[in-house]
């Protein structure tokens, strides 16, 4: 039924394109005040002797996939049939089928699908002949204009000699194809999945008639408010969470105002629901009301050999997203496993977790390749980390130039992460809302969403990225004052070092509470208590939303970072760009274990 639908549904521009051609027209008499009037009317072809002619017509009338009307036109001595429906506004689905015998009975000649646009105070008139040999194709609509995200079928009908529409045989074989792939995916079924603005030729071709037919298709640019775009591998264990967190957009959906798109890829051995496909999509996603199918718009399916863990990867994705669904906001949402600026697998060689880890390939998207994959000719108003373990310095600084907040954990939350249903739920329902008020939202619905009074491992944060080169700086001051202090001290070191609020990743520590650490347990020195009071100022201006579990991570303050032993230490930390600018690489090589 989806896919029957799916074809005829096109044919919602039927009320503009055929004017004056002989299938649509308005009234000048309108109905009713609020509703609209469906005629369709039914030319008989063939001789009325003929037994083997077309004698009746069953129309059956959906609006989505509920029944509102159905009748049987019978053939009689007046050359047509007509069928008068009183509609409110709205799309609807006309099923035709063309059978030999009065009543709906005989033989079925042909059946078709055709999708009406109702609008109030109007009057919609469907002329269709019942039979003849096309001379021609015509594709429905003759005009196609689209916007990115769009999903829109074609149709196709013959003309007969007299220039008639006429329904194709039943088993007629149609082939599609458009001149250009990257502005619209066009399917076998004749449906439009619209990708890029630009435009481009849609064919259809019907070797058996010797007939092809082409419409110019465009695609338009349509600037938003926001446009959410989420890169969501889910090529690992977080598969069966990838298809909740579709779910859970979809109870909200793409707006007017909002786009929200997905670019998603599925593995082998997790989930087999929603057809078990395991390849990498592009979804614009929609609103519906089933918690457990996604029916989004699938917009392309970019088959088996796309490599999630790649910097490549995300930066093609977000060109094509931001030169698709221009807005004046932009929230990325970066989905999967994390492990702050390290790569578990590297180190330990047993660990499967890595920033936007893919099993499939085995690679990850290491913190340093960040920057190129993000700079794409917009600044993010926000980037946030659906993954564990992100909301640390090294990382925030990293990629301080590329938004203006960025949201994540400090530790590594429970597998669904981000309920999006409720983190997207202020933008959808205030599209003004600020990049500074939606951060915080994000914090605040994450921490509500799941109980910080039985959840042990919660945090999440929002940081003002302007703030961070402060931060950096600060930090910088502390290291070197610690470089100074600590010789003599590293019993107080170690203890510091080892009682600060640590995750997961044992070698993170939350910033401020390290830092109240060392207060506690160093000599008191005017230049240690100026550097930590320095720092916690900076960090006070710098996150400007914090929360977090009342139990095992309860003295998280928004901001971690790096704090191993000195023999623990991984020479690769240099390649980031807070050890470039600080000499915080220096004090964690030199302190005292």
């Amino acid at each position: 039924m989806r896919l029957r639908w799916r074809i005829l549904w096109l044919l919602s521009m039927l009320p503009l394109l055929f004017t004056g051609c002989g299938m649509f027209n308005s009234s000048t008499n309108p109905p009713s005040q609020g509703l609209g009037n469906l005629v369709l009317t039914v030319v008989w072809t063939g001789n009325r002797g003929d037994g083997s002619a077309p004698h009746s017509v069953r129309a059956t009338l959906y609006n989505a996939d509920k029944l509102v009307q159905e009748a049987v036109l019978n053939r009689s001595e007046s050359p047509s049939a007509a069928w008068n429906v009183p509609l409110q506004p709205g799309t609807y689905r006309l099923q035709i089928t063309v059978y030999t015998s009065a009543n709906a009975a005989g033989t079925a000649l042909s059946a078709g699908e055709v999708s009406v646009q109702i609008s109030a105070d109007s009057i919609q008139r469907l002329n269709i002949a019942t039979g003849g040999t096309p001379v021609s194709l015509a594709i429905l609509p003759a005009v196609v204009n689209l916007v990115p995200g769009q999903v829109f079928p074609l149709s196709v009908l013959g003309l007969d000699a007299q220039g008639r529409y006429i329904l194709l045989p039943a088993a007629t074989s149609v082939q599609w194809s458009t001149d250009d792939a990257s502005v619209v995916n066009l399917q076998s079924d004749g449906v439009l999945r619209a990708l890029a603005p630009g435009s481009t030729m849609a064919t259809a071709r019907v070797d058996t008639l010797g007939l092809q037919a082409s419409v110019p298709v465009g695609v338009q640019t349509v600037t938003r408010e926001w446009t959410v775009l989420v890169f969501m591998n889910a090529a690992n264990n977080l598969e069966p969470d990838s298809v909740d967190d579709m779910n859970e957009m979809e109870q909200l959906g793409s707006t007017a105002d909002v786009n929200i798109v997905v670019q998603w890829k599925r593995i082998a051995g997790y989930d087999s629901s929603n057809g078990d496909w395991r390849t990498t999509r592009r979804y614009y996603v929609t609103r519906d009301y089933d918690p457990e199918t996604v029916s989004s718009n699938l917009l392309i399916d970019m088959g088996s050999g796309v490599d999630m863990g790649s910097a490549n990867t995300l930066r093609e994705f977000l060109q094509w997203g931001v030169r698709s669904f221009p807005a004046r906001k932009y929230l990325l949402v970066i989905w999967n496993h994390g492990a702050g600026w390290r790569a578990y697998r590297e180190r330990l060689n047993v660990l499967t977790r890595g920033v936007s880890y893919d099993d499939n390939t085995g690679n990850h998207i290491r913190i340093w390749d960040l920057p190129l994959a993000l700079s794409v000719g917009v600044k993010w108003n926000i980037i946030a980390f659906d993954a564990s373990l992100m909301q640390m310095l090294e990382v925030a600084y990293e990629i301080r130039n590329m938004a203006d907040y960025i949201v994540g954990s400090e530790e590594s939350p429970p597998a669904p992460g981000y309920p999006y249903h409720r983190i997207l739920a202020p933008v959808i329902s205030n599209p003004g809302i600020s990049a500074r008020d939606l951060a915080v939202q994000i914090v605040n619905q994450t921490i509500n969403h799941y109980n910080p009074n039985t959840t042990d491992n919660i945090t999440q944060s929002a940081l003002d990225a302007s703030q961070l080169e402060s931060v950096a700086q600060k930090a910088d001051r502390l290291a070197q004052v610690l470089l100074m202090v600590a010789p003599g001290n590293g019993a107080a070191v170690a203890a510091a070092r080892e009682n600060a609020q640590a995750y997961t990743e044992y070698t993170f520590k939350d910033l401020w509470d390290y830092s109240e650490q060392l207060r506690a347990r160093m000599p008191a020195s005017q230049a240690l208590t100026e550097a930590i009071d320095g720092l916690q100022t900076a960090l006070s201006q710098a996150v400007i939303a914090e929360a977090h579990s009342n139990r095992r991570v309860n003295r998280s303050r928004g901001l971690s970072i790096y704090v191993p032993r000195a023999s623990e230490f991984e020479t690769r930390y240099n390649l980031l760009a807070f050890a470039r600018a600080t000499h915080w690489d220096e004090w964690i090589q030199s302190q005292p274990n």
